[in-house]
């Protein structure tokens, strides 16, 4: 979606968005503990939406850097989090966050934020993402689960509303393609960066963010995984 896009999509986010962090109860936060965070830590959320990370969690870390490339994004998540001083917010995209900021991070975190269709971007952001690491910090990140979206088109395919293309590993839901991670190729692409797999686990959520109302089938997920930079 493009920037205008989400701008427009701010005011309704929360009816709008499958925010992970709000629907997945305990699952991100038994990640976020294995961080072992403090007030000498600093945490940066890439692609912060409206705050959702920064007002559950800010308050165990020192600093927090936090910015999206949607400004009205920002502004809602400034409002949020309004009591949570010790945070600073910025109206930047992931791809250029690396060069901005450099090595600043003892844990970022990125959810369900690398999604575009172009491969190139794709690449851009998760170089970007790395850099912001210190070494021997923790990287969190979600992304959208192909085998999830694959589980749920056979569920209902009416209601999915979509296509899954397997080969370029793409699903288009009500006109609007997001770039899905198997298992494995998140895996890949973790260690590419040159982390270590702490953890990489389902992240479910409720069938309603995905339109469907199965709740006595198993439920659909987002890939989670937690890694640290050597």
């Amino acid at each position: 979606m493009s920037q205008q896009g989400w701008n427009r999509l701010a005011a309704e986010f929360e009816t709008s968005v499958c925010d992970i962090t709000a629907t997945s109860g305990p699952q991100i936060a038994r990640l976020v503990a294995l961080t072992k965070p403090n007030r000498r830590k600093t945490l940066v959320d890439a692609g912060c939406g409206i705050g959702t990370f920064v007002e559950r969690f800010g308050q165990s870390f020192g600093k927090i850097v936090a910015f999206d490339f949607a400004a009205a994004m920002v502004k809602r998540a400034q409002r949020r989090c309004q009591d949570t001083k010790h945070a600073e917010w910025h109206a930047l995209p992931l791809e250029k966050a690396g060069a901005k900021f450099g090595s600043i991070a003892n844990l970022a975190v990125c959810l369900n934020v690398i999604t575009a269709p172009k491969p190139r971007l794709r690449e851009q952001q998760w170089i970007s993402l790395g850099q912001l690491v210190k070494p021997g910090g923790h990287l969190l990140v979600v992304v959208p689960a192909l085998e999830s979206a694959r589980y749920v088109a056979e569920m209902d395919a009416e209601a999915f509303h979509g296509s899954v293309d397997i080969e370029s590993e793409l699903v288009r839901r009500n006109d609007t393609e997001q770039k899905h991670y198997s298992r494995q190729e998140l895996r890949r692409i973790v260690t590419q960066l040159r982390f270590e797999v702490v953890s990489l686990r389902k992240a479910t959520y409720p069938w309603g963010e995905d339109g469907l109302e199965l709740t006595e089938r198993k439920s659909p997920w987002d890939w989670a995984c937690l890694a640290r930079k050597s």
